[in-house]
């Protein structure tokens, strides 16, 4: 077993137990601060690692959103604190190898990893701006969700996407008990409405009984928490998600991969959601 695995399932471990001890709330530890970025680079992470590092930072009060490599703090002029330990982050890559059969080129895929440390533990570095988290607007947000074109039926007697029609139903605004709770669970139905088969064609099964189901309604429950931490809204965790996380902790623990490819569904799908949105309108995708 690689040491790439190793730590992939270390990583995956620790998910399982945040599901187990927060239940349908198991996302906010990672959703509290505004979305990690390279210090260098200024791009946001994505994906898992959006997830990995807002829980370390959750976890170990870090204040800062800003990450870099040893290697990076190093040239910043930066050194790591005594005693500090890393954070892993991973990334998908590929690789192109002759087959030894056909001779043909062929791409490999494969999972690499990374270990970075937050700003809040290093010492020589002052960040030019304060961490913010995004400020809640209703009409960034509704802004963001009429950009896509999504076809929203209000007066419906719970949340759902209809497949079928292609349509995303919801109960109407004052039926929730917040402002924050009917944005988190349309934000959820629009990550299942990427996957119908007109776009991203992610959706294989419909049957809530169906553990592909279950698979689908992972990555909607992610892209619903990269969504609110990119809007800035206050994500409530939505009951009626409960009965999914046993099948989802089953899936995890007989395939700790299935929490990156989860968040790599839930990422793609943001992605898709970016392209409708105005220039002006773009903020950081996490």
């Amino acid at each position: 077993m690689s040491k790439t695995t190793d730590k992939m399932e270390a990583a995956a471990q620790k998910i399982v137990d945040l599901m187990e001890r927060e239940g349908t709330n198991w996302v906010k530890p990672w959703i509290s601060t505004a979305a990690a970025h390279n210090v260098v680079s200024k791009k946001a992470y994505r994906g898992i690692n959006t997830f990995w590092l807002g829980l370390a930072a959750y976890a170990n009060d870090y204040t800062s959103n800003e990450w870099a490599t040893f290697k990076q703090w190093g040239e910043l002029g930066a050194t790591i604190n005594k005693g500090e330990k890393g954070t892993d982050i991973f990334f998908f890559s590929r690789m192109i190898k002759k087959d030894a059969e056909t001779g043909k080129d062929k791409a490999i895929g494969f999972w690499k990893y990374f270990t970075v440390f937050n700003a809040s533990q290093v010492s020589g570095y002052e960040s030019p701006v304060k961490a913010s988290e995004n400020a809640f607007s209703i009409s960034t947000v509704d802004n963001y969700i009429s950009n896509t074109g999504a076809d929203i039926v209000h007066g419906k007697d719970g949340a759902f996407f209809s497949v079928k029609d292609d349509f995303i139903g919801m109960p109407t605004k004052t039926d929730f008990e917040s402002v924050e709770g009917y944005y988190s669970t349309l934000l959820h139905e629009l990550t299942h409405w990427t996957g119908h088969n007109s776009r991203l064609d992610r959706i294989t099964s419909t049957s809530k009984s169906d553990e592909e189901y279950a698979k689908e309604e992972l990555v909607a429950e992610c892209g619903s928490a990269l969504l609110c931490t990119l809007l800035g809204v206050t994500r409530e965790p939505t009951p009626d998600h409960a009965k999914y996380l046993n099948a989802w902790i089953r899936h995890i623990k007989d395939n700790p991969k299935a929490i990156f490819t989860a968040m790599s569904k839930a990422q793609k799908a943001i992605d898709f959601l970016e392209k409708f949105q105005c220039k002006e309108d773009k903020r950081l995708v996490a």
